[in-house]
């Protein structure tokens, strides 16, 4: 009987395992969808939409800026999550992101446009950053860095495969049924969600039958999002990732450009972001075993720091042999921001009310979001080049690294408060 029950448990241990990652693909195929949608393929469709509507280029790249709602809404859509967990929350943001695709071919109208834009950024940080930092940590408690660096990996998954699902698709039919295929697909990542993931861990489960909490909330630990307002660590921390979000908005957009500008040829800078794509991988997945080992916030200083001596040669010595090996690197240590973030977040906050608290300290990406593309085009117009502003961000990344050395982690002094 003893023998039994045993191999029961182990069973019941690798199914529990099988369902970790295969709730952790379904965010990482949401991830690659709609990053890889939003952000890599929309440019493949301008010309397009253009040409059927006689929109200018202003109006529809004015649609980008609804990405700002993304940030607006990520409390409300992280306290949902904390409220009723992640399944609800991805599956149902997956299908408004579905329904906003599925219309396009519908429009008439250039407040269509906009309007099924809205719908799409609304639903944005529910399909990646907040399902992902809490299923992670649920399902991979003792290797979250590594798991969430396979998740995240989704992003650039997304950015290498659904612009060439879009093209494929902009050469044979129209750009309504690269919209279209693209929502179903999404609607079907909706109901993979919806059939697939749970937060029934083994731990979870032993902890409901001792706990009159919300099931959302059974077997969790974490600060309250008011304990972690009053911590000195939360404005730290939200301070040192809005500087460092400065690399989505001043740097990353203007690396190609700079380089051409610079002398560098076409052939080496389309080689060159590729590369620095497939580094940006493989910084997730080692960033991420090092916030295991050494913490998220050391890692994130290493991060920031990388960035900002590589970025310095980028701005200073823009054509060379060196950029084969300086834009690579540049893209390793670039790609760990996205994941440390998340894991900074929980490491000083826990993760019963992470969704709530992520969603507050998100808020604040909007200032790079809006100043990163000023800044770096006043450099351009009045100093002739990213090059000052690239060193502006290096400067940031300086002052971010130095706050984060001010972080004394809520999450350790209540451990130690216990064990008291």
């Amino acid at each position: 009987m003893f023998s039994d029950r045993a191999a029961d448990m182990v069973l019941r241990a690798r199914r529990r395992e099988y369902d970790g990652w295969l709730i952790v693909g379904i965010v990482f195929l949401s991830s690659a969808l709609s990053i890889g949608t939003s952000n890599y393929a929309f440019g493949l469709y301008v010309e397009p939409l253009e040409e059927t509507f006689g929109w200018t280029r202003t109006e529809i790249l004015a649609s980008l800026s609804f990405w700002a709602i993304g940030s607006l809404t990520a409390p409300l859509l992280g306290r949902f999550m904390d409220n009723y967990g992640a399944r609800l929350l991805l599956a149902g943001t997956m299908a408004l992101f579905a329904v906003s695709l599925v219309l396009r071919p519908m429009m008439t109208e250039l407040w269509h446009f906009y309007a099924l834009s809205f719908l799409q950024f609304f639903a944005f940080s529910g399909m990646n950053m907040l399902p992902a930092g809490r299923l992670v940590a649920l399902w991979f408690p003792k290797s979250k860095g590594r798991a969430m660096g396979f998740t995240t990996m989704g992003n650039n998954f997304g950015g290498l495969t659904v612009p060439i699902l879009t093209g494929y698709l902009l050469a044979v039919a129209t750009w309504g049924s690269a919209f279209v295929v693209t929502g179903i697909l999404s609607f079907a990542v909706a109901l993979l969600a919806t059939l697939f993931v749970h937060e029934r861990t083994t731990q979870r489960a032993a902890s409901s039958q001792e706990s009159e909490s919300s099931p959302a909330t059974t077997g969790l630990v974490g600060l309250t999002v008011k304990e972690a307002l009053r911590s000195d660590a939360f404005y730290y921390v939200t301070a040192a990732t809005a500087l460092g979000s400065f690399t989505y908005s001043a740097l990353l957009p203007q690396i190609s450009t700079h380089l051409l500008d610079q002398g560098t040829e076409d052939a080496s800078v389309v080689t060159l972001l590729s590369l620095l794509a497939a580094f940006g991988m493989a910084g997730k997945g080692t960033f991420g075993y090092l916030a295991e080992r050494f913490t998220a916030r050391i890692a994130m200083m290493l991060s920031l720091g990388g960035q900002a001596l590589l970025i310095s040669v980028i701005a200073a010595y823009p054509v060379g042999i060196h950029l084969w090996v300086v834009v690579p690197l540049f893209g390793f240590f670039f790609g760990a921001f996205g994941v440390l973030m998340t894991l900074l977040l929980q490491e000083n906050f826990g993760l019963k009310y992470f969704g709530s608290i992520a969603g507050l300290s998100g808020l604040v990406v909007m200032i790079p979001a809006f100043a990163g593309p000023l800044m770096a085009g006043a450099s351009f117009d009045y100093l002739g080049s990213y090059g000052p502003a690239f060193l502006a961000v290096v400067a940031l990344f300086v002052t971010a690294i130095l706050l984060l050395t001010r972080v004394k982690s809520p999450m350790q002094r209540l451990a130690e408060l216990s064990q008291e």
